[in-house]
């Protein structure tokens, strides 16, 4: 009654735009998730009239085969290994790419070693033909190459093969690539080199997969315990996890069981005991690659748990076990860096910091490291050379937010799916190079990045998924022409035998129906990649904008600490002018 009176619209509660904002956002959630249900759907269809429209195929080629032979082969074998070092080779016919291969070490060893790589097999018309081979190597001079020959060719009405050796001499080390045409009779002589290649293509953990059933209990184990975990019950999940054999799916239970201690526990002894647990049971994974990658995930969240505990020997340990050319190294580094720092080691702290600044700014602890750099010459009293970390440091992330409004642009130019993962691993950027030097590359960052993120990779993998039909569909569909052609050629050539057309029609009649369903499937498959391709642009571009306001929280930051210097700068002149 007396006194200052609230208005009726503050005396009525107001209604919380929080709850019909959440409805909002959880009505859109639920629409995305049932269009991707109604894309996977169609995509499964898609998938299986693919697989039925292949084996019509296979079913005609079967039948013109004896025919007449349309198919054509082509071999790679390697001279001398020491010379030139194979990373990847591209094959085109009559200017179209028809195969790539990214070799691994087992499989240049094997051709190091007389193997032989069958690296097309396909069907051709008779008549001229070009072959183009890229190759992509590294010479025994230390030098990056990427070459392309071109071979020209008929094909008559019998099989045909072309084997291409690969070779460099010295001094210059030049990719050389000689052709031979592979006769009937040494298509049998070939074949234990082939087979000898196949061997050696077969992942490390390919015992593993003949077990089959094995890995999936431990796998299907793997589910209860989480099962239990998400409940709240961490000791059941722990029991189902202490009943699994060593290996990969009991090292991720330990480490999500980790995760729960570490967010319930004041103390972090209970995690740390659970991620040593889980570090001895990934060291017995029998996939090389995986146990790797696990460990190095298993010793950063070990480093990070021990540095908040303020145990920075102990974390120091863990995180120098991070190998430098993973995915978590620069996160990694820059922990290490906080680790020393704390034990007032500052110049081993910077050292850590400045490894880290050599990765892009997209992986984690790469920005902040950049601004450690400058707290670290604080702290050391050199305020002249924090100052100007700080400037570079600001410098940097105004940089990437201008690529990051490039990387948008192209996004809603080319697509996410060409932007981000198809140009991520172009020749510009020497995907090819089984090496450290792809974490280097700023768009390969945000690719992993990206990916991180699990609607991100559904999206992803039905793009692909769908490229990989279309690539099928447009394969079935030549392969089909050509034996359309083979066929007529072969009816034209014999007008007066009356059984030929009696063995031919009923081949060209399916032929001809399955090569008018190629063009109806792939109209639908282009639809259907149409529908996806924008899904995943959606979620790349907000993903772009998200890193954006990262970096513009960094500048922030940047301009905050050179803030802060330049007042105490002009504080200390003020005192010294007052003395």
């Amino acid at each position: 009654m007396f006194g200052k009176q609230q208005t009726q619209d503050c005396r009525i509660a107001p209604r919380k735009p929080g709850r019909w904002i959440s409805g909002l956002l959880l009505a859109v959630n639920l629409v995305a998730s049932a269009q991707a249900a109604s894309l996977d759907s169609e995509i499964d269809h898609l998938s299986t009239e693919v697989v039925r429209h292949s084996d019509g195929v296979k079913a005609v080629e079967q039948a013109v085969l004896p025919l007449t032979d349309t198919r054509v082969a082509v071999f790679l074998s390697l001279g001398d290994r020491q010379a030139l070092e194979l990373d990847s080779v591209e094959l085109y016919l009559d200017g179209e790419p028809v195969s790539s291969h990214l070799y691994n070490d087992r499989e240049r060893e094997s051709l190091g070693q007389g193997g032989v790589h069958q690296i097309y097999t396909g069907n051709l018309a008779a008549g001229s033909h070009q072959l183009k081979v890229v190759v992509n190597a590294r010479a025994d001079n230390n030098r990056f190459v990427r070459r392309e020959i071109s071979h020209p060719f008929r094909k008559q009405s019998d099989r045909v093969g072309l084997k291409m050796a690969l070779d460099a001499r010295a001094p210059e080390f030049e990719p050389d690539v000689s052709f031979f045409s592979v006769s009937a009779s040494e298509f049998t002589k070939l074949a234990d080199g082939v087979k000898q290649f196949v061997s050696a293509a077969e992942p490390g953990d390919k015992a593993v997969q003949r077990k089959g059933y094995g890995d999936a209990r431990q796998q299907e184990k793997f589910r209860l315990a989480e099962r239990e975990r998400l409940q709240g019950r961490t000791d059941a999940a722990g029991r189902h996890l202490a009943a699994m054999d060593e290996g990969y799916w009991a090292a991720l239970g330990y480490m999500n069981l980790a995760g729960d201690f570490a967010r319930d526990d004041l103390n972090p002894s209970r995690a740390l005991v659970s991620l040593r647990v889980a570090m001895a049971m990934a060291a017995k994974d029998t996939n090389t690659a995986r146990s790797k990658n696990l460990l190095n995930q298993l010793h950063l969240r070990a480093g990070y748990l021990a540095l908040t505990n303020e145990e920075y020997d102990k974390a120091v340990d863990f995180l120098e076990k991070v190998t430098l050319d993973s995915y978590y190294a620069p996160h990694a580094l820059y922990l290490h860096g906080l680790a020393l720092a704390e034990k007032d080691n500052h110049r081993a702290a910077m050292q850590s910091w400045h490894r880290a600044k050599k990765f892009p700014l997209a992986f984690p602890g790469v920005s902040d490291a950049w601004i450690g750099m400058g707290r670290g010459y604080d702290l050391a009293g050199y305020p002249g050379q924090a100052g100007e970390s700080w400037l570079a440091a600001n410098a940097a992330y105004q940089g990437e937010r201008v690529t990051l409004n490039k990387l948008a642009e192209r996004i809603r130019e080319d697509g996410a799916y060409k932007a981000l993962v198809e140009d991520a691993r172009g020749p510009d950027t020497q995907w090819f190079l089984a090496d450290s030097r792809t974490l280097t590359q700023p768009r390969m960052a945000y690719l992993f990045l990206f990916l991180e993120q699990p609607p991100a990779q559904a999206a992803v993998r039905r793009v692909a998924m769908l490229d990989n039909m279309a690539t099928t569909l447009v394969n079935n569909d030549h392969n089909l022409g050509v034996f359309i052609d083979a066929l007529n050629n072969l009816k034209a050539g014999n007008p007066s035998s009356a059984s030929i057309p009696r063995k031919i029609n009923p081949q060209l009649a399916e032929a001809r129906k399955l090569k008018s369903q190629a063009g109806q499937l792939l109209a639908k498959v282009h639809e259907a990649r149409v529908v996806a391709a924008k899904a995943l642009d959606e979620l790349a571009l907000a993903f772009v904008v998200g890193e954006d306001r990262r970096m513009a929280h960094a500048v922030d930051r940047t301009e905050q600490q050179i803030a802060h210097l330049y007042e105490y700068l002009a504080l200390e002149n003020l005192g010294e002018g007052a003395q």
